[in-house]
């Protein structure tokens, strides 16, 4: 609509909700650049009923949990123990906001980092989680020995200010599965392409344990855009069937 909000928009704070959102750093970025305004992160569940926790003005690099409303426990994916601070863990809450329906050890799924509230210099006592949400259990893929989440590629790639849109394929190709990254670029920045496609592939091959991604240039408006939560990993690979 030819609107420059950094220049023109009124606004000043942006909050943001869903994961990844605002915990990847050059998202966030990104999004103060083209909005002039402060942008910070929450998280919430419909099943809970409410937000669970937010970023404060400090912005420590993660978001305090509500804990006066919400039991919090961090334990091993798909078991019982309890994960000390500053290892990935799932996130299980106990909410009882909702009255006629409490939540009790509810297991989300979600992938989280907790930290002690000391990290933060604000005051407050409510533990962090350090990088929200920061995606899924479900969501990780296994790619030759390797784990892929889908939040760790979008945060390499939001570094490239060249970058537009971007989608990850995971494809089988014989018996060997192929994982692609197709970028669209901004206007302007066409003839860096074969600099900027060594770099994402070099980065992105060394937050994974050498793992070879390709990455591969995609028309201009070409990759699908999303007005919710966006879906920017498909895997493509062939399902098993089993037969009785």
């Amino acid at each position: 609509m030819g609107i420059d909000l950094a220049r023109e928009s009124k606004v000043r704070r942006v909050i943001l909700s869903g994961e990844p959102a605002g915990s990847i750093p050059a998202v966030k970025r990104q999004l103060e650049e083209a909005w002039n305004a402060k942008v910070g992160d929450s998280a919430g569940m419909t099943e809970i009923g409410s937000i669970m926790m937010f970023e404060c003005r400090h912005q420590p690099g993660g978001a305090h949990i509500i804990e006066d409303h919400f039991i919090e426990e961090c334990l091993e994916h798909d078991g019982d123990r309890q994960v000390p601070y500053g290892h990935e863990a799932e996130r299980v809450v106990t909410s009882f906001g909702r009255g006629f329906i409490p939540l009790v050890r509810y297991r989300t799924k979600d992938l989280v980092v907790k930290v002690p509230y000391t990290t933060c210099p604000c005051g407050r006592t409510f533990d962090i989680y350090d990088g929200g949400i920061r995606g899924r259990w479900d969501d990780m893929k296994l790619v030759r020995g390797t784990n892929v989440y889908p939040r760790a590629v979008e945060a390499i790639v939001r570094e490239f200010d060249a970058i537009d849109e971007f989608q990850i394929v995971l494809e089988r190709v014989g018996l060997v599965d192929e994982i692609t990254v197709h970028v669209e670029l901004k206007p302007g920045f066409e003839s860096d392409w074969d600099a900027l496609r060594e770099r994402l592939s070099g980065a992105l091959r060394d937050a994974h344990e050498g793992l070879r991604f390709t990455v591969g240039r995609a028309p201009a408006g070409s990759l699908p855009r999303f007005e919710l939560k966006a879906k920017r990993f498909a895997d493509k690979r062939p399902k098993a069937e089993f037969k009785h």
